[in-house]
């Protein structure tokens, strides 16, 4: 299952809930959940789309420095097959983040 904490949006013919939480504005951050992995994505503000991913769970960190690193970032956080899974959802996410 794929969602991201507490704004909901549902489809109207599917049964998955996507939802993303922003948790602030200065750093910039979101927290997203995919499958059974939580991620907090942080962006630093030096140019779009740049900063890094944390993974709470074991602290694991991984940065990006455009949308396509984040993409493979994400991938790597969370495995080949979720993210072949889940990819076009986290996608579809993405494009809703307000990121300058």
């Amino acid at each position: 299952m794929l969602f991201c904490l507490e704004t909901s949006h549902r489809s109207p013919n599917t049964h998955a809930m996507m939802t993303y939480k922003r948790e602030s504005d200065n750093p910039l951050q979101y927290r997203l959940f995919v499958a059974d992995q939580a991620l907090r994505i942080i962006f630093d503000g030096a140019k779009p789309w740049s900063g890094h991913v944390l993974r709470p769970a074991d602290g694991l960190e991984a940065y990006f420095s455009n949308r396509d690193g984040l993409e493979h970032v994400l991938e790597g956080l969370i495995g080949r097959r979720a993210w072949a899974q889940y990819r076009q959802q986290v996608v579809a996410l993405l494009d809703q983040f307000l990121v300058h």
